[in-house]
């Protein structure tokens, strides 16, 4: 170590470098580290030196390479830029938040950050993970897909571009191929496994207006995206085959979300309009409202003003329940639920099978162009002809439920998770908070601050159950003749026993 520097006298933050010529910046208070970059102009650092008046730091080896600051953060603050998006991976227990030219990864059992991926080409407007947690897919604003190491932030490999704004991105599970979507009016289904470009389907022309949003169901096989020309297209997945168009709303869709396993979608607008829809089914039966409104409702600020939904999701439910919880997350900073489970037996809503394992085939070579009819559906859509959002049923059926004032900005993004049950919401005021789905607030991510940091995860918790752990091994030892009952008395806590020396 070269050096250690205060940033100043009221900065509760030092920084430090070493000879190899790398720098970080530490938070006291948690001793956790902010930030970390390479000197790269220099071979061996030999001095380091902090000018707090100035917000200057200055390395020195031949040369002298200065670096200048703008601030050293702020207390309890997860960014000082408005955040995109941020999820939380269930089984890696990180958090990855990001702005338009950074995405952090935080540990979820001590609020740390692990890895900074800075994106310089261009300002970024959607990420994801792949399905193991170690690749993290980047889209920007030039319609570039870049792929980094989760590890190590190298970048790794790119994608087939867009030609304008990549505006969604969605990993399909277990096939390892990624949906995006862009204002070019394109769909692309990607093969991210493959060391070169490899497209494996494309829709172009897929709405006269600029994609604003996309949604994925692997259990109904179905793609849908909503635009600025007031389209929903619902498509199938493996052969972007146009399946409907669903008409109804008036202003640019906002957000999209499948019900599964359910045959249902729900859309929102820039209105404040939210709407379910039945949408068409590969398996099973087609419901007798299908492409059509069952039930809407508005997202209302006060008695005489609505909020645009700017995000939404559902809360998961397990197999045996027949519950309909939807999350929708607004431009004035406010978390709404809304219980929907009266739609379904009263709408007569069916669980839809999942599509043969024989029948799916995710790698087809598709190429198509909807431009012969985009055009003439955005015309129908913005008609008169068309009512907006006319409900199939009559009966009241939705119930607000917690409502709560989340940021004090416009909401981004908003996630329900299962384990632990938790709702994550991400805003414009560079706010990143977890909160429980009755609306309680649990813990922010920030870099260093006087919050504590609590989230109900542990380190030590075993990737895989014990007793499935069980399970396997008395399999392991069936199948080589061992008895099963010595096999569990060689578990404990989820670890085999090593050998034991025995003294005679």
């Amino acid at each position: 170590i070269v050096g250690i520097e205060v940033l100043g006298a009221s900065s509760n933050q030092v920084v430090s470098a070493d000879s190899e010529g790398f720098v970080k910046t530490w938070d006291l208070g948690t001793y956790q580290m902010i930030q970390s970059f390479v000197v790269d102009e220099i071979t061996i650092l030999r001095a380091f030196v902090s000018i707090p008046s100035s917000k200057r730091v200055i390395a020195v080896d031949r040369e002298f390479v200065a670096f200048d600051y703008q601030n050293t953060g702020i207390a309890d603050q997860t960014e000082e830029e408005p955040l995109i998006k941020v999820f939380y991976n269930e089984r890696l227990k990180v958090f990855v938040s990001g702005t338009i030219n950074v995405v952090k990864i935080w540990d979820a059992v001590t609020g740390a950050i692990k890895v900074v991926i800075t994106h310089k080409d261009a300002e970024i407007t959607d990420f994801c993970f792949d399905d193991r947690g170690r690749k993290l897919f980047v889209s920007d604003h030039l319609g570039k897909i870049h792929v980094y190491h989760s590890s190590t932030g190298c970048l790794v490999k790119k994608l087939t571009s867009h030609n304008k704004e990549v505006s969604g991105m969605i990993y399909c599970q277990g096939d390892k191929n990624i949906i995006t979507v862009s204002w070019d009016r394109s769909i692309v289904v990607h093969d991210e496994s493959s060391k070169t470009e490899v497209v494996h389907r494309r829709a172009t022309n897929s709405h006269k207006g600029d994609i604003t949003c996309v949604a994925y169901s692997r259990h109904l096989g179905l793609i849908a995206t909503g635009s600025t020309d007031c389209v929903i297209a619902v498509r199938e997945y493996l052969k972007l085959r146009i399946l409907s168009y669903l008409l109804g709303h008036k202003t640019d869709v906002t957000a999209l979300a499948f019900v599964e396993p359910y045959p249902l979608l729900v859309s929102a607008d820039f209105g404040g309009n939210v709407a379910v829809w039945a949408v068409p089914t590969i398996t099973g039966k087609e419901h007798r409202f299908a492409n059509k409104v069952l039930t809407r409702f508005i997202n209302m600020q006060s008695l005489e003003s609505s909020a645009s939904v700017n995000c939404l999701d559902l809360c998961p439910i397990n197999d045996d329940e027949h519950s309909f919880v939807l999350y929708t997350g607004d431009e004035d900073g406010e978390v709404r639920s809304w219980d929907l489970s009266a739609l379904l037996p009263a709408a007569g809503v069916q669980k839809c099978p999942p599509i043969p394992a024989s029948e799916w085939d995710p790698y087809k070579r598709v190429e198509n162009d909807a431009s012969h009819t985009a055009e003439t559906v955005a015309r129908k859509a913005s008609s008169i002809e068309v009512p907006e959002l006319q409900a199939q049923m009559e009966q009241p059926l939705v119930r607000q439920g917690f409502s709560w004032k989340a940021h004090s900005d416009s909401l981004r993004t908003l996630k329900v998770y299962r384990n632990p049950p938790c709702v994550v919401t991400a805003g414009f005021d560079g706010m990143a908070k977890i909160w429980t789905r009755e609306g309680k607030l649990m813990t922010v991510l920030r870099a260093y601050g006087q919050s504590t940091w609590d989230f109900p995860v542990e380190a030590t918790d075993p990737c895989v159950p014990l007793e499935t752990q069980n399970w396997l091994l008395e399999k392991v030892h069936e199948a080589s003749d061992e008895k099963p009952a010595d096999a569990k008395e060689s578990l404990t806590n989820g670890y085999q026993k090593g050998p034991q020396s025995v003294r005679s």
